[in-house]
């Protein structure tokens, strides 16, 4: 991050802000919560913060970062004479202070444990506005806000604490958060393809599945801004919905793979004769992919759709063939669905 962020150029005789806004702004504190003055003081206090040869590795980072595995070696670097040791006042807070103490004196502010508060109930339990907006509007669940902040502050700033806090709240298991959450790109595509079953890496289809993450407006470790994806509605519009309706139901197209035909076994295995009804189906393939609570309207699509399929069984190779092609056809349209996409 000092690369990206330019601290390598922040020098104590010539400070570049970059790094300091971004803390407080994008990391830390979120907009309206520092000044102008602020983002100078802590600038200054991260001056001399740079890696091991900074021009060879401002080349290096341009050419490598998208490279497989992250090869790439950093190393950390102060240069004390770079430094400015000038008293500096950061947040109310005056001293001679160096990134360390900048570091500290964020992390106590009320505004921090809010800021990351809210990030972390947008990644775990429900979509909230994108960041922007957040200054101007209120949490969607200020208590959830609240109980998250307390489990911060009672623990030495600790996100540990706070993600303990969240994972055995109320408002974590509550049908409310239940599919309150658009899946990432990522999230879509990964979780797709464990369903499938074994994947090789590397193997087309991580390479497949890398382009399908970036048509879908995720590309991986390619963040539209140093800020990253917004998330939350920002991931559908009717192109990336297009790509990720083709994407699943193409990963899930094939019986003979080892994750779709478990879950095919595992269908035929949720009665207890050789054969079920296309209602039965459609059921069983909800509760195996998820389960998933479906609408009642997607639900009865899925079941007027599998119905040309009457009674089906699979006491032979023709009859096992027509259930497999049935299954698939079935698991294919439940990931179209708007409810596969949430989380």
């Amino acid at each position: 991050m000092i690369m990206w962020l330019d601290n390598q150029d922040n020098h104590g005789s010539n400070i570049n802000e970059n790094f300091g806004r971004e803390i407080l702004e994008l990391f830390a504190m979120g907009v309206g919560n520092y000044s102008e003055e602020d983002i100078k003081e802590t600038a200054r206090a991260f001056t001399g913060w740079s890696v091991v040869n900074p021009d060879y590795m401002s080349i290096k980072m341009r050419n490598n970062t998208a490279r497989p595995y992250g090869y790439m070696s950093w190393q950390f670097e102060f240069d004390a004479d770079d430094h400015d040791d000038g008293e500096k006042t950061i947040l109310g807070q005056t001293g001679n202070w160096n990134g360390e103490d900048a570091v500290r004196i964020i992390c106590e502010q009320p505004a921090t444990a809010a800021f990351l508060a809210r990030h972390l109930y947008h990644f775990f339990v429900a979509d909230e506005l994108p960041v922007p907006q957040w200054p101007h509007e209120p949490p969607r669940d200020p208590e959830a806000i609240d109980l998250l902040c307390k489990a911060y502050f009672e623990d030495g700033h600790s996100i540990k604490s706070m993600l303990k806090a969240m994972f055995e709240s109320d408002f974590f298991k509550a049908d409310s958060a239940r599919f309150a959450r658009i899946k990432s790109p990522a999230e879509m595509v990964i979780g797709t393809m464990r369903l499938a079953g074994p994947v090789e890496i590397p193997s087309q289809e991580t390479y497949m599945a890398d382009a399908a993450c970036g048509n879908m407006g995720q590309g991986l470790f390619r963040p539209p801004s140093v800020e990253g994806w917004q998330g939350g509605t920002e991931w559908i519009n009717t192109g990336s919905y297009v790509v990720r309706v083709n994407f699943a139901s193409q990963i899930l197209n094939d019986p003979n793979k080892v994750g779709v035909r478990d879950i095919i076994e595992r269908i035929k295995a949720s009665v207890g004769s050789g054969l079920m009804s296309s209602d039965d189906l459609v059921d069983a393939c909800l509760d195996i992919l998820g389960p998933l609570d479906v609408l009642d309207t997607t639900r009865s699509g899925l079941k007027n759709y599998a119905a040309k399929y009457g009674e089906l069984s699979w006491g032979s190779d023709d009859a096992s063939s027509q259930f497999d092609d049935a299954a698939v056809a079935i698991i294919q349209l439940i990931v179209t669905t708007q409810e596969y996409q949430t989380a």
